[in-house]
């Protein structure tokens, strides 16, 4: 049985969009497939229970049935931080061996997601290093391409994690760089003994973001449509112009949500004969009831929320591209990215290689 901790070395590179499409492609090569999250950081409630969010929904995309407790055994949020200053939990590192090993009974390969960078969970003995060493993994690190940082990056996590690092991924690579990252980068990094499995570009699909999460992120109300909060948004434009031209620029970019003052019943309009995911009205103005009749019969969700046009948009911004795998589309998406851009085949020869020793 072998083990590949999934790192990287910051936020939102994303680790859980990798490992469920990896665990799904693995599984459809016959392995049984099994996950673990040692330290999460978004806590939720399912059945009574509490389980990091992105643990839940790669435990159900993988169909995995195994306690919450086990797959995701600690949290490090504001709240636990304090708690664990105050009094560390006993022998957090035997608690997460314990797990490990009831969830890799019957199991081919084990994928175990990281924390948020290479040193969250420290203060719990359960920073990617020690958990690395801890169950004996395989580390992949993923990197969110960066044009000047990426080499440094590859070549300090292998020195890093030394005899457990067993290779990279390259994530959302502009379409302009996949030619020297799959070239001259892989050759070079060869030759540094960093093992290169591939590179998957910058998608559209990725990056977006559901309705209903982003009414959720900006603290608004969807007033109309609700039943269409599932819907993805791409990009984001803002509504602060005349109406012929909000037109003709709005026609430019579908699966949008335009950003405009709950007031502007003519860009709200002009957004609506466009392909338009979602309106987002500032300034908790509610929309006149053509428009909001309009829209209810389009299927185009509205969402009310207190905050000015610019507060709004700077939200929205943040929110675009921080999203998370939570959506059946996205994972389809990943696979077919993951088949195209990565060495499976090189990548568990890899690890056999690594596991032997």
């Amino acid at each position: 049985m072998a083990a590949i901790l999934v790192v990287s070395s910051e936020r939102y590179s994303g680790k859980s969009s990798l490992i469920a499409g990896l665990g799904l492609e693995l599984r459809e090569r016959g392995l049984e497939v099994g996950y673990m999250k040692p330290v999460g950081a978004y806590p939720i409630k399912v059945e009574g229970t509490r389980i990091d969010e992105d643990a839940f929904f790669i435990s159900e995309a993988l169909g995995l049935d195994e306690k919450p407790g086990d797959v995701c055994p600690f949290f490090l949020t504001w709240e636990t931080l304090g708690r664990y200053m105050r009094k560390k939990p006993g022998n957090p590192q035997a608690k997460v061996k314990s797990a490990y090993e009831r969830l890799r009974k019957g199991k081919d390969i084990m994928l175990v997601e990281g924390a948020q960078n290479f040193v969250h969970g420290r203060i719990l003995g359960l920073s990617s290093f020690e958990v690395a060493d801890l169950l004996g993994a395989g580390v992949l690190l993923l990197d969110t391409f960066n044009e000047e940082l990426s080499v440094d990056r590859l070549l300090s996590g292998r020195d890093y994690f030394a005899k457990d690092f067993l290779g990279a991924v390259l994530n959302w690579v502009p379409k302009r760089r996949l030619e020297f990252t799959r070239g001259l980068m892989a050759r070079f990094m060869e030759a540094q003994s960093v093992s290169l499995f591939g590179s998957i570009p910058a998608d559209r699909v990725l990056r977006s973001i559901t309705v209903g999460d982003l009414a959720t992120g900006l603290n608004g109300q969807i007033i109309c449509a609700a039943d269409r909060a599932d819907q993805l948004i791409e990009s984001m434009m803002v509504g602060a112009m005349g109406q012929e031209q909000a037109l003709r620029l709005f026609r430019q970019r579908a699966n949008k949500v335009v950003i405009t003052g709950g007031d502007r019943s003519d860009i709200q309009l002009a957004a609506l004969e466009t392909p338009t995911k979602a309106l987002v009205l500032t300034g908790g103005h509610r929309p006149s009831p053509l428009v909001l009749g309009q829209a209810e019969e389009m299927g185009v969700p509205i969402i009310l929320v207190d905050q000015d046009t610019a507060t709004t948009v700077e939200l929205v911004e943040a929110a675009i591209g921080h999203q998370k795998v939570h959506n059946p589309a996205k994972i389809v998406k990943i696979r077919e990215l993951i088949r195209e851009g990565l060495d499976l085949d090189f990548m568990l020869e890899q690890l056999k290689k690594l596991s032997s020793k």
